[in-house]
């Protein structure tokens, strides 16, 4: 059979194929067809299913940045600002657990000329994390208006409701682009498939929508800030071994 003279040949293709198989990324699927000798032949098949969709989870990232002569001044100033922003943001309804620090530092200011007294740089910055996408402009206004000097950002994202029901029909897409790939690759072996042997999945890739600070201008002319939101992407790869008989 001409299965059984390219054996060692396909037996290394389907190792590699197999080893690699957690960092495969793309709407792609592989595989290989191997006549496994006594324990009969089998179909290996890797293949990835992508599921776009509307982000309903937003993180946007503010942040306060002070400077003075003086650390501790750096430091109080850096206080007032954050907790009037805190208050602004209790007010239009973003409770506390929705916001959260993601950095602070306070250091000399590195950046000033030599010939200039020594200046210390308090940051404290913030992630907002919003379950209705459109209140992100709203958030950015009410935090600059109150104390933040900075806006690093917004993400959107999912919830974990939706990433999971996202990563569970990227799985059946996967599913079914590998009962494809794998009936293509049994015919040109000669072989038919009867049934499912292993399956492999890896961690779903969720790939989020950006919209970084150039693009947060719009509020900068004093009117309301409008940030646009794009489709979130969930990715899921399997890699699965088909039985087979000779057809």
């Amino acid at each position: 059979m001409r299965l059984n003279r390219t054996l060692p040949a396909l037996a290394l293709v389907l190792m590699l194929l197999t080893a690699g198989c957690t960092g495969f990324v793309g709407n792609t699927s592989t595989g290989t067809a191997v006549d496994g000798g006594g324990a009969g032949p089998t179909v290996t098949v890797s293949a990835t299913g992508q599921i776009s969709a509307e982000p309903d989870q937003a993180i946007v990232r503010v942040a306060v940045v002070e400077t003075a002569t003086d650390p501790n001044a750096a430091r109080t100033q850096l206080a007032e600002n954050v907790s009037a922003m805190r208050e602004a943001l209790r007010e239009m309804g973003i409770g506390d657990d929705q916001v959260q620090t993601a950095h602070f530092d306070i250091s000399q200011d590195y950046r000033q000329q030599p010939d200039q007294p020594t200046r210390y740089r308090a940051i404290h910055a913030f992630e907002v994390t919003l379950n209705d996408t459109s209140r992100v402009g709203a958030v950015i206004d009410t935090a600059v208006e109150n104390g933040a000097t900075r806006v690093d950002g917004v993400q959107f994202t999912l919830s974990d409701a939706k990433r999971q029901q996202l990563h569970d029909e990227a799985l059946a897409a996967a599913m079914d682009r590998a009962d494809g790939r794998a009936s293509a690759l049994a015919g040109e072996a000669n072989l038919s498939i009867t049934g499912v042997s292993a399956v492999q999945s890896a961690d779903a890739s969720v790939r989020p929508y950006r919209a970084e600070t150039a693009m947060l201008a719009a509020g900068s002319a004093g009117g309301a800030t409008s940030v646009e939101s794009g489709p979130v992407t969930v990715s899921a790869h399997v890699t699965v071994v088909y039985n087979a008989t000779s057809a």
